[in-house]
């Protein structure tokens, strides 16, 4: 079976997609993650059997992998680590969700979520809890390949590493049965998590027959305090690792993704020369086509040395040579970008630079 880590929404169509009863929720702008109910918190990462070590182009160990498990996995299988006091927060069950900063705070809670050490800064991150996931649903045996995880996942192998945990760990581990649909997860939930904290059960609106005006509004008023979108889940649905049409995502822009190729140099503009001796724009491949890209910060911005600092101030506006490379991007990751509609030649119109995706999964 092919299947992912978690499970992922498709894009809400509006003119197609009836969401009559279902539930809708703010989609988060921060970090997916998988709480395992701490069953492999403090075991090395190596040894436990769903982490992502290998390289998924190569197939060989990665050069750097985080040493021990926290119980938080981001959505490639890469442990996350927070320190004690913040995983003590956390009920001995299996919780689906998103780390956050609050909104626009997506760059903070990466930055925070990243690193090897945990840190005091995690007073900053809240845990939206989505669902209770049935143990056998989150390691259904299959094989997971996409660029940022190859890894054959089995079932039978986890129950037996399972049966290896000290009673300890286990002895308060409770999860639901599978084929636990959406609505019967949010009742378990409600006895389990509270609905403020650090730690809290992410508010669901069960919204009514015919309900697109009712969806509008709220998307607008989410837009208009700064946030990212909303989440339509299907009430029975049931949690399977795959990108799923019972949990649709909306928000106002079209998402996609690009190969990053190279850098343009910053120049000088009628607001002043801010942009000499940075980056200009990422350069993409989107599907053979060439796409220049913006939306950077100026930190974003920066090169990774003086010599490439000094060719871009010298060369300002034009593709960068190939021994260039940028502080904070890495040449042929994935970049995800936003834009309103393709062109007549099938490029996106408005393309900004939206997020790093997979660059601090690759660690």
């Amino acid at each position: 079976m092919k299947r992912e880590f978690l499970m992922l929404a498709q894009k809400y169509n509006p003119s197609k997609h009836d969401v009559g009863g279902y539930y809708l929720s703010e989609k988060m702008d921060g970090q997916r993650c998988l709480w395992d109910g701490g069953i492999s918190r403090g075991m090395p990462t190596e040894l436990v059997p769903w982490a992502n070590i290998t390289h998924p182009k190569t197939g060989e160990r990665k050069t750097k992998i985080k040493p021990e498990s926290s119980g938080l996995w981001s959505r490639y299988g890469n442990p996350i680590i927070a320190p004690n006091w913040w995983l003590n927060l956390l009920p001995c069950m299996p919780l689906d969700g998103e780390l956050w900063a609050g909104r626009g705070g997506f760059q903070l809670c990466r930055s925070i979520c990243s690193r090897d050490l945990p840190s005091s800064d995690w007073e900053q991150i809240e845990f939206a809890v989505i669902g209770s996931p049935p143990f056998e649903s989150i390691f259904a045996s299959g094989t997971i390949n996409n660029t940022n995880m190859r890894k054959d996942i089995s079932l039978d192998v986890i129950k037996r590493w399972l049966n290896t945990r000290p009673e300890s760990i286990l002895r308060d581990f409770r999860f639901l049965k599978a084929g636990t649909i959406f609505e019967d997860e949010l009742l378990f939930l409600n006895d389990a998590i509270p609905s403020e904290g650090l730690i809290y059960l992410l508010k669901q609106k069960k919204l009514p027959n015919n309900p697109h005006d009712i969806i509008e509004d709220e998307l607008s008023r989410i837009l208009d305090d700064g946030g990212e979108g909303v989440v339509l889940r299907k009430p029975t649905s049931i949690w399977t690792p795959k990108r799923s049409w019972d949990v649709l995502k909306y928000k106002p822009f079209i998402d996609d993704e690009g190969t990053l190729v190279g850098f343009t140099s910053g120049r000088k503009t009628d607001k002043g020369s801010k942009l000499l001796g940075k980056i200009g724009a990422l350069i993409l491949d989107y599907n053979g086509k060439r796409l220049e890209l913006s939306g950077l910060t100026d930190k974003e911005r920066e090169f990774s040395n003086s010599r490439a600092v000094n060719e871009a101030i010298k060369n300002p506006g034009v593709d960068m040579p190939n021994w260039v490379e940028a502080r904070y991007f890495k040449r042929g990751q994935r970049i995800t970008f936003i834009y309103r509609e393709l062109s007549d030649d099938k490029l996106p119109k408005e393309a900004r630079y939206f997020r790093q995706q997979g660059l601090n999964e690759e660690d």
